[in-house]
């Protein structure tokens, strides 16, 4: 028995750090309906919360400005209040995360894509 633990524990060390931070990611990142179409609609620039709410039409614009006040609690998105007399506050994404966003959204759509393809041709052959 102590053998096999031994066997199984340096991999599982290497393991669980990798995990945990996918999960991490993925809660994150993806955590809740709307957050995935937030950042698709981010990744082209700032946005107001009313054109938010028009780019995505199922959700309320309380759902959105929660999103946002907690992606902005994450770091992954900035909101810059550029108002002068008028309310004109803005949202897009951070600096820090706008390539590594862009690039998950764009492995996203690809990993949909391929299995939509395969889903087709499976059902084809049955």
């Amino acid at each position: 028995m102590s053998d096999m633990s031994l066997r199984v524990q340096p991999k599982t060390k290497v393991l669980i750090p990798a995990v945990r931070s996918s999960q991490l990611a993925f809660e994150i990142f993806l955590q809740g309906k709307w957050r995935l179409h937030i950042l698709w609609s981010l990744r082209s620039g700032p946005v107001r919360l009313g054109q938010l709410g028009r780019l995505i039409p199922g959700a309320s614009k309380k759902v959105l400005a929660h999103h946002l006040r907690k992606l902005e609690a994450d770091g992954i998105i900035v909101r810059k209040d550029m108002s002068d007399t008028v309310l004109h506050i803005e949202y897009e994404l951070s600096s820090a995360f706008r390539h590594l966003v862009c690039d998950l959204l764009d492995r996203l759509s690809e990993l949909g894509a391929i299995y939509l393809a395969n889903s087709a041709k499976h059902v084809e052959k049955v």
